[in-house]
């Protein structure tokens, strides 16, 4: 098993640690590339304007593309991160 050396305590752990069990310092490599919380800039702003085209447009065929707005930006607005 390939090991790497923490920074912080010189402790060697596992290739594919995350953070030092010892020291608990968090590798950056393995860090998230997406922000913490939920997508507001993209996904809450899609979902509204899906839900206020719903209630404009009412039953037709384009309330099908209305849906998949809403739907599109809730999945973008819960993206786990």
């Amino acid at each position: 098993m390939q090991k790497k050396t923490c920074p912080r305590c010189k402790r060697r752990v596992s290739e594919r640690a995350a953070r030092c069990r010892q020291c608990g310092y968090l590798f950056p490599e393995k860090s998230s590339p997406w922000a913490a919380g939920p997508a507001v800039g993209v996904g809450g702003p899609l979902a509204l304007v899906g839900v206020m085209t719903l209630f404009i447009v009412g039953v037709s065929p384009w309330m099908v593309l209305a849906a998949a707005v809403v739907f599109v930006g809730l999945l973008l607005f819960f993206h786990p991160r």
